[in-house]
């Protein structure tokens, strides 16, 4: 299973895949080797809300309906 804290982000300008974790709302996050931005602020707006809903969501308890076996 992935880790909902873990993003994967390619860098716009030199294409590096950057992970991202724990994270923080109130920074964009920059690229681990050119340290270029690696969203702009509507990016980082809708990837805070998507955050923001997988942290709500993340401690529901599986009811079992994924796990049934096909039929």
């Amino acid at each position: 299973m992935t880790d909902p804290g873990l993003a994967i982000i390619p860098c716009p300008q030199c294409g590096v895949k950057n992970r991202i974790r724990n994270y923080d709302s109130d920074k964009i996050p920059v690229c681990a080797r050119c340290r270029a931005k690696l969203m702009d602020e509507k990016e980082h707006e809708a990837f805070q809300k998507f955050q923001d809903n997988l942290n709500k969501f993340k401690d529901f308890p599986d009811v079992g309906l994924r796990s049934k076996p096909p039929e």
